[in-house]
């Protein structure tokens, strides 16, 4: 894995991280596999046995594949077998108002997500990725390099494929959920918000995205809880707002989930910020 913190100075403030990485589905890296931050993200698959979901949408992933979003946006890759997963990651913060970041910002949450490019702009944005994640550069390079990527992103095309839509329980089932996930909602009140019997939404969830919907249903949770605590909320209000009734199981499961305390996973990210 290589990686590489920049930090740009300018009217937009779009400090930036870009990793790339060459996992599979047991690697330590995928133990935090949902997502809740405040910075925009750029997903850039190279290969990989993989799909991706933000918000209620499921993108089946193919090598080309670029998925983008925005702050707020829950997203988590999911894997499908053990295949090596080569992809870069870039996540950078930026002024919402800016009409560069229009792709980002102009669309509703879990919609157009999903980008690709012609076969030779493709090449040129993951090579442009490969430099800026092996030269060290100053701040001018740094800046012209990270605009050009935003241009590449800017001039891709959008692609609507979307596999809950082709599987309309799971667009009901995950809907529900980001809509109640704080309410005190069990599987059998997912199941008959998508009109379906339990066990056939267990097996579409199985099916789409290898996980129950109790599994999936927790990770949303946690990782809502997770945004909250980045974000100042006490451990009280994190658990309360995400749907967890009582506080000491909710510290026990995100302890388990994310390797930390809620207490100390807040402390940890607020003192965090991405620099070179």
């Amino acid at each position: 894995m290589r990686q590489n913190n920049i930090e740009l100075s300018s009217f937009t403030n779009p400090n930036f991280k870009i990793t790339y990485a060459e996992i599979d589905s047991k690697s330590s890296l995928n133990t935090i596999d949902t997502h809740i931050h405040n910075e925009c993200e750029i997903y850039i698959n190279i290969s990989g046995d993989v799909s991706f979901i933000v918000e209620n949408s499921i993108y089946p992933i193919i090598p080309g594949s670029i998925i983008i979003t925005r702050p707020g946006e829950y997203h988590h890759c999911v894997y499908h077998s053990d295949a090596i997963h080569k992809h870069f990651w870039i996540l950078f913060s930026s002024n919402e108002m800016s009409k560069l970041f229009s792709r980002f910002f102009d669309r509703l949450p879990g919609e157009n997500n999903m980008l690709v490019l012609s076969g030779n702009r493709f090449k040129e944005l993951t090579d442009l990725c490969h430099t800026m994640c092996e030269v060290s550069q100053a701040n001018d390079e740094a800046f012209y390099r990270f605009f050009k990527l935003i241009h590449l992103i800017n001039i891709a095309g959008i692609l609507e494929t979307n596999i809950s839509a082709e599987s309309p329980c799971m667009d009901l089932a995950l809907d529900f959920i980001h809509k109640n996930f704080s309410a005190p909602i069990l599987v059998k009140d997912i199941a008959n918000a998508a009109f379906v019997s339990i066990a056939t939404l267990e097996r579409h969830f199985e099916n789409n995205l290898q996980i129950s919907p109790s599994d999936y249903l927790k990770k949303h949770r946690l990782a809502n809880a997770a945004n909250l605590l980045q974000n100042g909320a006490s451990v009280t209000y994190a658990c309360q707002q995400s749907g967890f009734i009582d506080c000491s199981k909710f510290i026990l499961l995100f302890k388990k989930h994310y390797g930390t305390t809620p207490h100390k996973w807040k402390k940890e990210r607020q003192s965090f910020k991405l620099t070179t």
